[in-house]
Parts: C-alpha cells; structure tokens; sequence
C-alpha cells in the first residue's frame, strides 16, 4: 500500500471513529506538501465558519432580546 493510500486509510478510520455511518471527505494525502495544502485549505474554511457562526449568534441574541423587549400582542 502505497503512502498516500495509507494516510487514506487512517484518516477514513479516524472520521469513521468521530462520525459513525458518515462517508470521510475526500482528501489529498499522498505527500507532506499535499497534506499541507489540504491543512491550510481547512483553516480557511473553518475562519469563515467561525465568521458565520459567530454572525448568526450575534443575530439570535439580538432577535431573542428585542422580543424580549416587545410588548406582549
């Protein structure tokens, strides 16, 4: 088995372990710099779900005490 396959496997068996029954995204694994790529493309798409996140908490504290706020109908 070559390396990338194994770097394959194991990630597979790792995300099977965190999330049974779900299918392990497809990655590139076969070198350092691949692994790196993929490691920096990850971050990226984690900041701008924080971003996202953090934007619709903001959203929801803000609904929740305005209607906190409002008379009753």
């Amino acid at each position: 088995m070559a390396a990338g396959e194994a770097a394959r496997a194991d990630f597979a068996r790792h995300w099977q372990a965190q999330f049974p029954g779900e299918p392990a995204p497809r990655m590139e694994l076969g070198s350092v710099r691949a692994m790196e790529r993929e490691l920096e493309r990850c971050r990226r798409h984690l900041r701008r779900l924080q971003r996202a996140l953090a934007e619709e908490r903001f959203k929801v504290g803000y609904l929740e005490a305005a209607l906190a706020r409002a008379p009753p109908p």
